[in-house]
């Protein structure tokens, strides 16, 4: 399943570093809190295509494997119901609505209602940017980046012609949504659904909500660099997990734009450095403006703080393809914390994230 993004949030320090299972008495970390709390971690490769990193401080194994159980359970859950690649025996997810557009309305589990009725609040809320109709034109840069990653040398950009035929037929009010029957019909025979821009934060959002009910109080869950931040760390005195921001220059030697201090909130990134492909030297990301039909030429990554991962998933794609002024005011309007880089290495942000970075090492 292809999905935007994205970010390389690494969590490191007391956190994502060391993602083998493994256990630490938190009361013999420097600057720990006294407490008898466990330190316990895993990776999957299998979801979203992208890792997964979790990790948390439970009181025993037992109740690490509680919360693994969960995780598990869900990970798997969304990543075929929001699948739009892939077909799953007994599952009609996106790829399903889409094979069916314009033939009859998909009998779909209400997390898929709950996400498409999402997308059409994301719609408005980024005056049509961020719009789950687009998928021919995204399916179209998709299929020529695999075949310029297999193929270098004969890579290639698609037509214009290609493009404006691509992006027709997008109109979101064609994806007719009935709550009552639990189901999604695309009226448009021509039009196709991508959730890439707000699926795995979607996802990640009510992951996080069912680890909690669970009784986690105290982790990270970090799917494909979308970090959750449950809790305090309850290693450090001041209750915080250091996040480093990739730099989305690679080839730099110092590894991270930025690092920060958070607690109980949530940082998504949207950059041009994970998914791409050159041709005739030229790189074309993924994050593609609607506007122009190309992948955006604004900023090299963008890095939002919000509290809710499915907003916060949908803002870094939506300020990516923005101007700075405009991205400024969204912002403000949604108590957004943010970072942009842009071509020119130059670096903008907001008061609040200026006051989340480390100003030293501690």
């Amino acid at each position: 399943m292809i999905y935007k993004k994205i970010l390389v949030a690494i969590v490191f320090a007391l956190s994502l570093t060391g993602c083998s299972n493994q256990q630490a008495q938190v009361a013999t970390e420097a600057g720990a809190k006294q407490t008898n709390l466990e330190k316990h971690s895993t990776v999957y490769y299998q979801y979203f295509d992208t890792v997964t990193n979790f990790l948390v401080y439970t009181k025993d194994k037992k109740e690490f494997e509680k919360y693994k159980e969960v995780l598990e359970k869900d990970l798997k859950k969304y990543h075929q119901l929001f699948n739009t690649y892939h077909d799953f025996e007994g599952v009609n997810n996106v790829k399903t609505i889409n094979e069916n557009a314009g033939k009859k309305p998909v009998k779909v589990d209400p997390a898929i209602i709950e996400l498409m009725e999402y997308s059409n609040y994301i719609y408005d809320i980024t005056d049509g940017k961020i719009n789950m109709a687009l998928g021919n034109l995204l399916s179209l840069w998709h299929e020529y980046r695999d075949a310029g990653l297999d193929n270098p040398k004969n890579a290639k950009i698609p037509s214009k012609e290609e493009l404006e035929k691509a992006a027709q037929n997008t109109d979101i009010n064609k994806i007719e949504i009935d709550k009552e029957k639990n189901t999604v019909f695309i009226k448009d025979s021509n039009l196709q659904i991508d959730i890439g821009a707000l699926g795995k934060g979607y996802a990640i959002k009510k992951i996080a909500e069912d680890l909690k009910q669970a009784g986690l109080s105290h982790g990270i869950l970090s799917v494909g660099g979308d970090d959750v931040i449950i809790g305090e760390n309850p290693a450090k005195k001041n209750g915080l997990w250091r996040i480093a921001i990739q730099n989305p220059n690679m080839d730099e030697e110092n590894p991270y734009s930025s690092i920060i201090d958070l607690k109980n909130t949530t940082v998504v990134t949207s950059g041009d450095y994970q998914r791409f492909y050159k041709v005739d030297g030229k790189v074309y990301h993924h994050i593609i403006d609607p506007d122009t039909n190309y992948p955006s030429k604004y900023f090299k990554s963008v890095s939002v703080v919000h509290p809710d991962i499915a907003l916060a998933d949908a803002l870094s794609t939506y300020l990516f393809i923005v101007d700075l002024d405009t991205g400024k005011k969204v912002a403000e309007e949604f108590d957004a914390e943010v970072l942009w880089i842009d071509h020119d290495d130059n670096v903008y942000k907001t008061e609040g994230y200026e006051n989340l970075e480390v100003k030293s090492e501690d």
